[in-house]
C-alpha cells in the first residue's frame, strides 16, 4: 500500500505541527486465555497545519481522533510515524522532550478530570510558569492574574479550588493553564462537547480572540461537523481509524466526497422542518 501524503494546506516547509504515517494499535480481549487480538486505532494518519490556522479533525467516537491527540502530546507513543513541531521530531528525549512540553499543550474535554482538586486555580494556573522559571517567583502571582483575567476568570477567583466553579468556568481555568508555558499549539481534545450550546460559544469565541491575540495554532478534535466548519480553515474526517476526507470546510459541506462524511453533513440540524425535507438524503 502506498504511503498517504499529508493533508492540510501550504508546502511541507511551513508546517509548524506535522503528523507522518501515524499508526497506534491496542490489545483487546484475554490475554490470560490466549484470545486477545490487536486492533488498528490509527492507520497510517498524516497531517500537517501552518502556523496561527485550526485544523479540524472530526468523526464518531472511536474513530481514533483522540488517539492522534494524545500521541501529539506524548502521553501515548505512536507504533510507527512521527509528529514533528517546528521541524523537530517530539520521540527524542532530554532537552528535546523538556522543549515541546512549552510548545504544545492539550486542553481536554472534561476539565474536572484535568485539574487537582486539591490545588486553588491560582496555584493550577502558575504551576507550568514555576516548572518552566518563564519569570522570578515574586512575578507569577501578576502573570497569573493577567492571563485569568485575559481567560475571563476574575482575579479574586484564583484562591477558590475547581470544583467552585461551572463547568464552561472550568474550561477556562484549563485554557489558561495551558497558555500559561506560552505554547504555539493548541490541541483541543472535544473542549466543548460536555457543555451547554450557550457556553460552548462562549468558550469558542474565546478561543479564536486567544488564537488571534497570541498567534496559537489549534488542533481541533470534535464529533460534530458543524462546530468545525464555523472554525477551522482546513478539515479532515476520520473514519476507522484512517482520514477519508480532507479539504476546505465550506467545500466539504457543499460536496462531500465520502458517504461517511456525506452522513455527518445530512445530520446536521435544520431548523426548519420544511428545509429538512428538501435536504439531500
Amino acid at each position: 500500500m502506498s504511503r498517504q501524503q499529508p493533508y492540510g494546506g501550504g508546502a511541507r516547509a511551513g508546517a509548524l505541527l506535522e503528523v507522518q504515517n501515524l499508526t497506534k494499535s491496542f490489545r483487546v480481549g484475554s490475554e490470560t486465555f490466549a484470545r486477545s487480538e490487536a486492533v488498528k486505532a490509527v492507520d497510517d494518519v498524516s497531517f500537517r497545519i501552518e502556523p496561527g490556522s485550526t485544523m479540524g479533525l472530526v468523526g464518531e467516537s472511536g474513530s481514533g481522533k483522540s488517539t492522534v491527540a494524545r500521541m501529539i502530546t506524548r502521553l501515548i507513543r505512536p507504533d510507527s510515524g512521527d509528529v514533528l513541531v517546528d521541524g523537530r521530531s517530539i520521540l527524542g528525549r532530554g532537552i528535546v522532550s523538556k522543549s515541546f512540553a512549552r510548545q504544545v499543550q492539550i486542553v481536554f474535554q472534561d476539565p474536572t478530570s484535568s485539574l487537582n482538586p486539591r490545588w486553588k486555580v491560582g496555584n493550577l494556573i502558575g504551576e507550568g510558569i514555576l516548572v518552566h522559571r518563564l519569570c522570578p517567583r515574586p512575578e507569577v502571582r501578576k502573570r497569573v492574574v493577567a492571563l485569568a483575567e485575559r481567560c475571563g476568570l476574575a482575579a479574586d477567583s484564583l484562591d477558590r479550588y475547581p470544583h467552585e466553579f461551572s463547568g464552561g468556568q472550568r474550561q477556562r481555568i484549563a485554557i489558561a493553564r495551558a497558555l500559561a508555558v506560552e505554547p504555539s499549539v493548541l490541541v483541543l481534545d472535544e473542549p466543548v462537547s460536555a457543555l451547554d450550546v450557550s457556553v460552548q460559544a462562549q468558550i469558542l469565541v474565546l478561543l479564536q480572540e486567544l488564537q488571534r491575540s497570541f498567534g496559537l495554532t489549534y488542533l481541533l478534535i470534535a464529533h460534530d461537523l458543524a462546530v468545525v466548519e464555523r472554525f477551522c480553515d482546513h478539515i479532515a474526517v476520520m473514519r476507522h481509524g484512517k482520514i477519508v476526507e480532507a479539504g476546505d470546510p465550506g467545500e466539504i459541506h457543499r460536496n462531500p466526497q465520502h458517504p461517511y462524511t456525506r452522513s455527518l453533513v445530512e445530520a446536521h440540524p435544520v431548523p426548519d422542518p420544511h428545509l429538512r425535507k428538501r435536504a439531500p438524503g
